[in-house]
């Protein structure tokens, strides 16, 4: 805060001032001896305060089960601190009430001030937070540097007050025109009064809850007291449709709420609002306005909900969409371009885990690698769009004479491979030997029109059938090639079989 403002606010004659019952209780709450019995002999210097603390706990606000019918009764209710704050509540809210400011800035201050401070205490219980009587009088003195504001430099501040539109635009205006806002100016007022320290410094950071500067012990508080004074502008501004979408953002933000916490606050906050006023005798917003605005908010609630969820949908398609898009693209990946088999990457994941599970549970399983006969004389004769073509063809007619559980993936060049899970050696050369007639029946056509026949050798090997077990998926694989291997040296068209076991 800038030297002239402090130094107006110092030397002013007509600051507000607490009235003398409010610095006893300050002064009660600096003594670490104090007990019910001296803080009811204070009270009953007042009577008027100390009815109003014994109504105070029999109100709705503390909703105790049993009837308090004296003071000391109350008291022991309560609790000596709340008590306390309670009290202090009620003594400094004459100050904001009844100060020597002009009559707009106190009907400024009071309305948003009770309606914050009545709002802040039943966001505390929503939270589960402690000190609620600190928290209401947080809310109810965080505007009361706009009092001091307005003894201290009347002539300057008084037209930027008629300026503001609101209690945002008021703090825009005070930071550009004065360089400092009422916040500071409040925090200030309260250490003069010698308030407590970390309630002078909630009126300094619910002005600027994101500040970073902010003690954590504080930080809570701030943010709580702040979306308070959100909730108060829904109903003393002039757009509550714009300030109820503030409060909610605000809502979200500090305190990590979502908007369908916010209606039922707003309920509660209507039903509770007469009482206050009876409590502080004052009048605050009659019935018939505070059950307008909370009809207005919640249908503006409805609304942002309704359009939450189709915020939820659109964003659960578009991830849907993602999850298609990579599984398309990881299926694009494992695919052989030509035949649409998977492809050599696949085959072995595939193997891998295939192996795993017949290892585990002990049932077959049959590798075959198939090898065209005499490829790259189809290539060099009929060309390699013959070829290719050949290629695409025979893997089509595998998928066709295979099982449904079986897999048969292009290996590479000329070769794929077949995976046969809980079958033996002795039905998978019958399936094979199907299939190895399957090609050898079938007429291509060449370039040209010409028409020709391939053939098609086969090595197999198991694992888990009988005595054969492998050490590992590589080994079965090193298997059946050798078992190809001796096919295609035995004169091709046909199917060769490891027949010496392997041990684990």
């Amino acid at each position: 805060m800038k030297r002239e403002i402090r130094e107006a606010l110092q030397y002013c004659p007509n600051l507000p001032t607490p009235p003398g019952i409010a610095m006893q209780i300050v002064e009660l709450g600096r003594d670490p001896d104090v007990n019910l019995t001296s803080l009811a002999r204070v009270l009953a210097r007042d009577p008027a305060l100390a009815s109003r603390v014994l109504r105070a706990s029999n109100s709705a606000l503390f909703a105790q089960r049993r009837r308090s019918e004296n003071l000391r009764q109350a008291l022991v209710v309560i609790g000596l601190n709340a008590t306390m704050t309670l009290a202090l509540s009620f003594s400094l809210a004459e100050t904001l009430s009844d100060g020597d400011a002009s009559r707009a800035v106190v009907k400024l201050v009071w309305r948003r001030a009770m309606i914050s401070a009545t709002a802040s205490r039943l966001l505390g219980q929503r939270l589960h937070y402690p000190d609620l009587e600190e928290l209401f009088l947080a809310a109810l003195l965080q505007d009361i540097g706009i009092l001091a504001l307005d003894a201290a430099l009347p002539d300057i501040y008084r037209p930027l007050i008629s300026r503001a539109g609101d209690h945002d635009s008021l703090l825009r205006i005070e930071r550009e025109e004065l360089g400092a806002d009422h916040g500071e100016a409040g925090t200030w007022l309260m250490s003069h009064w010698g308030l407590p320290e970390r309630l002078a410094a909630i009126a300094s950071a619910t002005h600027d809850p994101d500040s970073p500067r902010l003690p954590k012990d504080v930080q809570p508080f701030a943010n709580c007291v702040a979306v308070a004074g959100k909730i108060a502008d829904m109903f003393v501004s002039g757009d509550p449709a714009a300030s109820t979408n503030e409060c909610i953002d605000a809502a979200s933000r500090h305190l990590n709420l979502g908007h369908q916490v916010i209606e039922p606050i707003l309920e509660s906050l209507g039903e509770i609002l007469p009482e206050v006023e009876a409590l502080y005798e004052t009048d605050i917003m009659s019935e018939r306005m505070a059950a307008g605005v909370i009809d207005q908010a919640r249908e503006i609630l409805a609304a942002r909900n309704l359009n939450l969820i189709h915020q939820v949908a659109e964003q659960q398609h578009k991830v849907q969409e993602m999850e298609r898009t990579a599984q398309h693209l990881r299926e694009t990946a494992s695919r052989d371009a030509l035949t649409g088999l998977y492809n050599r990457g696949r085959f072995d994941e595939v193997l891998a885990a295939e192996f795993q599970l017949a290892t585990e549970n002990g049932w077959p399983l049959t590798l075959g690698f198939i090898d065209l006969d005499h490829f790259k004389t189809v290539n060099d004769t009929h060309g390699h769009l013959a070829g290719d073509a050949l290629l695409a063809h025979l893997a089509k007619l595998f998928e066709k004479h295979l099982r449904e559980h079986d897999l048969v993936m292009r290996y590479g060049g000329d070769e794929f491979v077949a995976l046969l899970p809980g079958t033996g050696l002795e039905s998978a050369i019958k399936v094979f030997d199907r299939l190895r007639d399957s090609v050898a029946s079938e007429v291509h056509e060449g370039s040209g029109g010409t028409r020709f026949r391939t053939t098609v050798s086969i090595g197999l090997a198991a694992h888990m059938d009988g005595n054969r077990r492998l050490g590992s998926p590589v080994e079965l694989v090193r298997a059946a090639d050798r078992a190809l291997y001796e096919a295609k040296g035995s004169g091709r068209d046909r199917i060769g079989v490891l027949d010496s076991d392997s041990t684990e």
